[in-house]
Order: C-alpha cells, then sequence, then structure tokens
C-alpha cells in the first residue's frame, strides 16, 4: 500500500524537472545570443571595413599610424609573438589543451576545444577567399595589391587557442586562464598589425570569429552536458528562486 508521501513526492519531481529544464534553456539562450551578436558584429565591420569608402580609408589610416616605421627592436617581438599562431604552435597548443582535458577525464571538452579551433579557422581561410579585397600597404614596404588580409588568420588562430583552453581547464582556474588568454590574444592582434600584416578590422574580425564560435561551443556544451549527468552551470538539485 503506497504510504501518505507518495502523492507529493510526484508532483515534487515533476516540478524539480521542470525548473531543471528551464534553467538549461535560459542558460543556452544566452551564449546563442553572444553568437548571433558576434556573427552580426563581423557583418556590419565588413560592410564598414570592405563595403564603404570612409571605412577603408579610416581603416588605412589606423593601419599606416600604427604600423609606420616600427622600431628594429619592436619589430623583433612583434615577429616573434606573431609567429606563436603559426601552424606549428598552434597544433602544439591544441594538442595540450585536449590533454588537459581528458586528463579530467572530460571527453566532451576536448571536442568542444576542437569544434572552436577548427570551426575558427575554416571559417576565416573560406572568408579569406570570398572577401578577398585589395588594400595599399606600400608606406612600410608590404605587398601593395594582397588581397586576402580579411580576416586575420594569426589572430583568429590566437584567438581560439585562448578560447579552447578556458574550456578545458578546472573552473577554480578560468578565469586566470580568461586573462591570460586575453593578454596572449591581444598581444598577437597588437603584433601583427605593427609588422604590417594585417589592418586592425582584419584583428577584429578575427575576434569575433573566434569569440562566435566560442560561445556556439558553449551553448552545445550547457545542452549536452546535462544528459550525462555533468551539468554546466546547473543540475537538477540546483535551487532556483522563485519569480
Amino acid at each position: 500500500m503506497p504510504s501518505a508521501a507518495t502523492p507529493l513526492r510526484l508532483p515534487e519531481e515533476a516540478l524539480e524537472r521542470s525548473r531543471y529544464r528551464f534553467a538549461v534553456a535560459r542558460n543556452v539562450k544566452t551564449p546563442l545570443a553572444a553568437c548571433l551578436i558576434c556573427w552580426a558584429g563581423l557583418g556590419l565591420l565588413t560592410l564598414f571595413a570592405l563595403g564603404l569608402e570612409a571605412g577603408r580609408h579610416l581603416d588605412v589610416r589606423l593601419f599606416l599610424g600604427l604600423a609606420e616605421n616600427p622600431r628594429a627592436d619592436a619589430g623583433g617581438v612583434a615577429e616573434a609573438l606573431a609567429a606563436l599562431a603559426d601552424l606549428l604552435p598552434m597544433l602544439a597548443m591544441l594538442t595540450v589543451a585536449c590533454g588537459v582535458a581528458l586528463i579530467r577525464r572530460r571527453p566532451g571538452d576536448a571536442l568542444a576545444a576542437l569544434f572552436v579551433v577548427a570551426g575558427a579557422n575554416v571559417t576565416t581561410q573560406l572568408l579569406k577567399a570570398l572577401l578577398a579585397h585589395p588594400r595599399v600597404k606600400t608606406a612600410i614596404g608590404g605587398n601593395p595589391f594582397e588581397p586576402n588580409t580579411f580576416p586575420s588568420g594569426h589572430t583568429t588562430a590566437a584567438a581560439s587557442i585562448a578560447i579552447a583552453y578556458a574550456l578545458v581547464v578546472p573552473a577554480a582556474l578560468r578565469n586566470l586562464t580568461l586573462a591570460l588568454g586575453a593578454g596572449f590574444v591581444l598581444a598577437v592582434g597588437c603584433s601583427v598589425v605593427a609588422i604590417g600584416w594585417h589592418y586592425p578590422s582584419d584583428v577584429l574580425g578575427a575576434y569575433l570569429i573566434a569569440a562566435g564560435w566560442g560561445f556556439a561551443a558553449l551553448a552545445a556544451m550547457r545542452v549536452i552536458a546535462p544528459r550525462g549527468g555533468r551539468g554546466v552551470g546547473v543540475s537538477p538539485r540546483t535551487p532556483l528562486p522563485s519569480p
């Protein structure tokens, strides 16, 4: 014979499941919205920097002001920083990031890191081909007709690697990892402009691409992880404030 408490337990469990689903949905909407904002921002930046004459002129003026006549020692440091985002260093850093996730027994985090790095860098290379636009760089000896500079591949690589590490480290280290990653990404972005490889808009475009893929990965992790019993940011027992 069912106990007196049985009729009360089922509604409580149903309410808890409903609140849990609401919490997960709410946590997914935020990174999805941020992802859409990144892609919208990239579209506006592309239109401004490549499609509008005023935008192109501003980009060139900023470029010349930042890259003209760099000091020899500063140029060497900038080249060394930019080289950290070359293919081989990037693959080495990605391997370490995936290794961290696997050591923590979180293969899903490793897949998320691969998803961000691969998605962001493939997107950048495709956009380079689709949006090729010659802009003058003769003031510092660059190729005056180099068309495929938007977005910056080196900056995309650096930003996607920084996001990958933020996805795989323990929560206690995440803020520190984000701070170090932001410094690394900013250094690479400034370096590729200082040595005359890219315009400021190329760097901003790379930031938006990497961030867009990062937010997409975060949304996917929040949807998938709770099904395996390891929720991201919320669990079935997480108390939620009453409306």
